[in-house]
């Protein structure tokens, strides 16, 4: 009982310096995110050096860096033999 120290408030507020330090921390991880959310990346696409492509012009879209890509999907068919298979039963 001689060396023992008080225990500290747990509950105790905080200071000044902490609450300015805590609002910098936020504000500059909601700055961060929003940078991260409004900034494109690869919005200026480099060509390769001795590519033949150059970047795309207003309206070209595609035998050009950063042009389209075109997809084609086609719908997915019934499974051969699905239909036979219930038949059968």
């Amino acid at each position: 009982m001689l060396f023992r120290r008080q225990a500290a408030n747990p509950y105790r507020p905080t200071s000044r310096r902490q609450r300015l330090v805590i609002i910098a921390i936020t504000a500059a991880v909601v700055v961060t995110l929003w940078m991260l959310l409004i900034e494109r990346p690869g919005w200026k696409v480099q060509p390769i050096p001795g590519s033949p492509l150059a970047p795309c012009r207003t309206g070209q879209t595609t035998d050009c860096v950063g042009g389209q890509a075109n997809v084609l999907l086609i719908p997915a068919g019934t499974a051969p033999g699905a239909s036979g298979a219930s038949a059968a039963r």
